[in-house]
This record gives structure tokens, sequence and C-alpha cells, in this order.
């Protein structure tokens, strides 16, 4: 009997935990939409959100510097600053190349192998897509589920959320990639 009811509690706290992540990641904060944002990345650790919004001039996508990339730091009042170069190399820096006018293929720094494809929409709109799970979609938002560690400089995904619209139907889509082991 002592040892079923040392159980519950814990199932409880648990059950709590898991529910206050659904319900946190529910609740972030949503940055103030802009005409050329792209999407935008959330990860469990605080609500500090990185944000990358397209270069455009004359209509058409800046060659040299396609994305505007920068982070809104939640924890420190909303104050909008630069990646910092540990941020650019390890994680939330996008490496460009050119494709043609107007096209871009793009890699996270902490992922080298999912392309990601900037272009104009036939709206001349800027959009990201991506392919998740066999799904191609335009992104909108990714957030990043973190395990649980002790270490400050190595940091892994349990499950990675992005939300958006369906490459085809332009259905709102939601796909969720865990994370091999």
């Amino acid at each position: 009997m002592a040892k079923s009811l040392l159980k519950t509690p814990f199932i409880f706290i648990m059950l709590l935990s898991t529910i206050s992540q659904v319900i946190g990641q529910e609740n972030y904060p949503i940055p103030k939409e802009t005409p050329t944002r792209l999407f935008y990345i959330q990860h469990s650790n605080n609500f500090n959100t990185y944000v990358y919004d397209a270069n455009i001039v004359n209509g058409s996508i800046v060659k040299e510097s396609p994305i505007k990339e920068y982070r809104i730091v939640y924890t420190e009042g909303g104050e909008i600053k630069p990646l910092t170069g540990l941020q650019k190399r390890m994680a939330y820096g996008l490496t460009t190349s050119y494709i043609s006018p107007n096209f871009y293929e793009m890699y996270l720094a902490v992922n080298k192998k999912t392309p990601f494809y900037l272009t104009l929409n036939s709206n001349l709109e800027p959009k990201v897509y991506i392919t998740v799970n066999n799904r191609k979609m335009y992104i909108s938002n990714i957030f990043v589920k973190l395990k649980d560690s002790f270490s400050l400089i190595y940091v892994e995904a349990d499950y990675i959320i992005f939300k958006g619209t369906d490459f085809n139907t332009q259905k709102k889509v939601t796909e969720k990639y865990i994370m091999p082991n």
C-alpha cells in the first residue's frame, strides 16, 4: 500500500510536468508579423525566439544577403538582438546558396542535411519550404523540444514541430519529427 501511494504523487507530478510543457508551448509569445517574415524558431528552454525575414529590395530577394536573422530576447523584456557568433555557428545561423533569381537553398547550422528553400510564391511573397515526414510544406514556425540535460555546450532535441501550410493544398499543417536515437 505504501509503495503505491509513493508512486501516485510521482505520476501526478510527471503528468503536471507534461501538461505544463504542452500548455507552455502553446503560450509562447508570437513575434509581431512583418511583410517579409519567413519563419521563427522557439525551443523548450525559454521563450527567446530566433527570427528569419527575407531581405527584399524592389520586389526581389537580395542575392548577397537573402536573409535577415535575429533574436527576440523575451527573457530581457523582448529586446531585439543579432544572433551571437556561437548561435550562428552551432545552431540558428543559416547558410544560403543561390540557385537562380529569387530561389535559394539554405541549411541551419545545427543540421547540414535538411535543406530549406527560399523563394517567392505566386503572389511574390517570400516563403520558405521544407519536406518533413514526406510532406512538402511552407513553414511559419518551428518548435524544438530539447532533452533535459546538464550540459550547456552540447544540447540535443527530443523532437521538432513544424507548423505552416501544405505546399500543394495551402491547408494549415503541423508535422512532428521525432529525433532518431
